[in-house]
């Protein structure tokens, strides 16, 4: 039988925990406590976190909140990686993607912990209070009250969020205004707010992508508003719609059965399972 050494499987623990976030003292102790399925005092947590900085990983204290700066033992990244990282970091910045320069400096802050080298200084998520609102509205099927600037003029518009994307090296949100798909510059854009009124969810809100196998992808005829963009190996191919109708592509997509499967995006992805969940549930499953 494998013996384990209650002590060391803590510290481990907790340096999983830190490698994630960071934690205040009290914050640390509930975490661990969770994992481990045992109360973890003060008293002991302070012990695991010498241990961890006896053996050389770097554990400081940073605005009361104990932080994983640096283990010594990593990756070696070559410069012409450390160059790509940073080109990223730059493009990603620049472009100011919400969750997606968020969740990158997330990643650029775990490689630098396991990294030989510090490559980049790692600046802290830039919470843009218009984003956050747009991603909200998004999530959440709600409408937004956008102002903004155009030809000169001041604009106000109650509108159904779609995605944010890009046009060159611009920064657009596009929205559903009046039943049409609208492009605004994110730097036209004065303030955006999260309005109670209910989107309506019947305009495709993204581009969809979905994915068929076997039999139904050597004779699956393409709609006018679609196009391949991917053949897998064993014959499925991945299939780009642009401009179906939210419900009708659903319920057309949902008649394939496990011969189609929605890649992207999330939100489609949720609302067939819900339509799958239903019908099953209609059969007593």
């Amino acid at each position: 039988m494998l013996k384990v050494n209650i002590s060391s499987l803590r510290v481990l623990q907790m340096l999983q925990l830190l490698f994630e976030k960071n934690y205040t003292m009290n914050d640390l102790m509930a975490a661990l406590s969770k994992v481990s399925n045992e109360r973890c005092s003060n008293f002991l947590v302070s012990k695991y976190i010498n241990t961890c900085r006896f053996c050389g990983i770097d554990i400081q204290k940073i605005d009361g909140k104990y932080t994983l700066l640096k283990l010594p033992f990593g990756i070696d990244f070559s410069d012409d990686v450390l160059n790509l990282f940073d080109e990223i970091k730059e493009y990603s910045s620049n472009m100011r993607l919400g969750k997606n320069i968020r969740a990158y400096n997330s990643l650029l802050s775990k490689i630098n912990k396991r990294s030989d080298r510090y490559y980049a200084k790692i600046e802290p998520p830039e919470d843009d209070k218009n984003i956050q609102a747009f991603e909200f509205a998004m999530d959440n099927g709600r409408k937004v009250n956008i102002n903004f600037k155009s030809d000169g003029r001041d604009n106000l518009i109650l509108c159904e969020p779609l995605e944010l994307s890009c046009d060159g090296d611009k920064l657009v949100v596009i929205v559903n205004n009046n039943g049409e798909r609208t492009k605004i510059l994110y730097e036209d854009i004065t303030d955006i707010n999260v309005s109670d009124v209910k989107s309506s969810g019947n305009i495709l809100s993204t581009s969809v992508i979905f994915k068929l196998h076997n039999v139904l992808a050597r004779r699956y005829t393409l709609r006018p508003d679609e196009k391949v963009v991917g053949i897998d190996d064993d014959g499925a191919i991945t299939v780009l719609n642009k401009t179906e109708d939210k419900q009708s592509l659903l319920n057309r997509l949902l008649k394939y059965g496990s011969m189609c499967e929605i890649v992207s995006p999330r939100n489609y992805k949720k609302e067939m399972k819900n339509l799958i969940d239903n019908t099953l549930a209609n059969y007593g499953k």
